[in-house]
């Protein structure tokens, strides 16, 4: 598995679900602020329980609290996050 292939990464208590754009998913002992301290961009944590790939984030679907990623998953951007993240997908450059 490489980088590019993680869409999103998903926490659930202190394993993280990793969604891979082939669709399956893997799951590790990992939480998610581990991986929040390791990866940089393209990867977001957006949430308490989200942290994205912004390379999978549908652009045109980026609204004031929420995205739609391009495999149809939508997530909220949490109150805090909302002007970083926003900002940080629209200019991101891959």
């Amino acid at each position: 598995m490489r980088l590019e292939e993680i869409i999103r990464i998903e926490a659930d208590i202190n394993y993280s679900h990793l969604i891979l754009n082939s669709g399956s998913k893997i799951i590790l002992a990992r939480t998610l602020k581990a991986y929040e301290k390791e990866l940089a961009l393209p990867f977001l944590r957006v949430n308490k329980s989200c942290m994205v790939n912004i390379n999978f984030v549908d652009k045109n679907q980026v609204f004031d609290s929420k995205i739609l990623m391009k495999d149809g998953f939508q997530t909220s951007i949490s109150r805090r996050r909302v002007e970083f993240v926003s900002n940080a997908i629209l200019n991101f450059k891959p």
